[in-house]
């Protein structure tokens, strides 16, 4: 009767623990069922960006980086920032990678990193410290749509402002050759060549504006370039010939 009776308890007993256990298993279900939800991951995911500029030297030092989105800006600034190590003050800027053109970017959002005492000089940061800002009119993707007509209004701005359309193929040359014959170091950087030749000509079709010659001068000298009052005078003069500032 004895051992009758034990094993009824062990089978009670074994039956007593199944909704206990099942319970167990259901919330463990349960919990990793929350823990792989969209949060976590959305959470697990890598960020998604590209750093496609920066600075290798110098005290201030400038980053440029594109996503396609703007979601996680500030998840991908403390990244980059993450990033970086040596003494200087950074400067982060997070661009759109739809929506901006060759002059003007879509910027997302602008970020400074102080690292060390020249950090801290160059940012007015203390060291170590960051500074992080939005720009929450932007978008990210850009519709196709509101991206030409942006296009258009900066083309209407520039020509107002007596500003040419950027030059490519042939005409890109000619410029350049026109520019190397007035003043051949200019044409040492290309890009900027066409950039200073592009301002200039908002001077030169101006109303009024003086020392136009300095201000060649001075749009013509950068990096290792110095170019002097009469090589602007003489690269003014080519800009009139070419026809290159006729808008």
């Amino acid at each position: 009767m004895s051992q009758r009776t034990d094993a009824t308890a062990k089978k009670v007993f074994k039956l007593g623990c199944l909704p206990v256990l099942g319970l167990v298993v259901l919330l463990i279900i349960l919990g990793s069922a929350l823990d792989g939800g969209d949060g976590g991951t959305e959470d697990a995911k890598p960020l998604k960006y590209s750093v496609v500029e920066q600075d290798d030297s110098g005290n201030k030092r400038n980053v440029v980086v594109e996503v396609d989105t703007t979601a996680h800006l500030r998840k991908v600034f403390d990244a980059v920032a993450d990033s970086l190590s040596d003494e200087a003050g950074y400067y982060i800027m997070i661009n759109c990678s739809t929506g901006g053109t060759k002059d003007v970017d879509n910027r997302l959002a602008n970020g400074q990193k102080a690292i060390g005492r020249m950090g801290a000089v160059t940012t007015g940061l203390e060291p170590g410290d960051t500074e992080f800002s939005t720009n929450d009119d932007r978008t990210c993707p850009v519709d196709p749509a509101d991206q030409a007509k942006e296009k258009e209004d900066q083309e209407a701005a520039a020509k107002a402002a007596g500003i040419p359309p950027r030059p490519t193929g042939a005409d890109r040359q000619s410029l350049l050759d026109a520019l190397a014959e007035a003043s051949p170091d200019v044409v040492k950087y290309e890009d900027k060549a066409v950039d200073a030749a592009r301002n200039q000509c908002s001077a030169i079709n101006g109303e009024g504006v003086r020392r136009i010659d300095w201000l060649a001068s001075q749009r013509f000298t950068y990096k290792d370039v110095i170019t002097t009052e009469e090589q602007g005078a003489k690269i003014n003069a080519a800009l009139k010939k070419s026809g290159f500032c006729e808008v």
